[in-house]
């Protein structure tokens, strides 16, 4: 299943080369990546294919980072019309 994974963390350096290292580490395939910057905050929002319990475990990981605010996880999935998604993880 797809998984949205929205994080919020301080605009500081190396911030998604960590984010990303994570992914990096469960061998998984990021199918998109929006990386949103101001002076004080960086939002990441990352679509992956994996299954459910590794993404709450990926959840976990991702708020132990040095940094990141808040991690949201929302389960998507496919339509011919686009992405719906589905239910929210806090």
């Amino acid at each position: 299943m797809e998984w949205k994974f929205q994080l919020t963390a301080a605009a500081r350096p190396r911030v998604l080369s960590r984010v990303m290292q994570l992914f990096d580490q469960q061998s998984l395939n990021v199918r998109s990546l929006v990386f949103t910057q101001t002076a004080e905050v960086i939002v990441i929002q990352a679509l992956v294919e994996v299954e459910a319990a590794l993404a709450q475990r990926l959840q976990a990981k991702l708020y132990r980072q040095i940094d990141l605010r808040e991690v949201m996880l929302t389960a998507c999935e496919e339509r011919l019309s686009g992405i719906i998604e589905e239910k929210v993880m806090p």
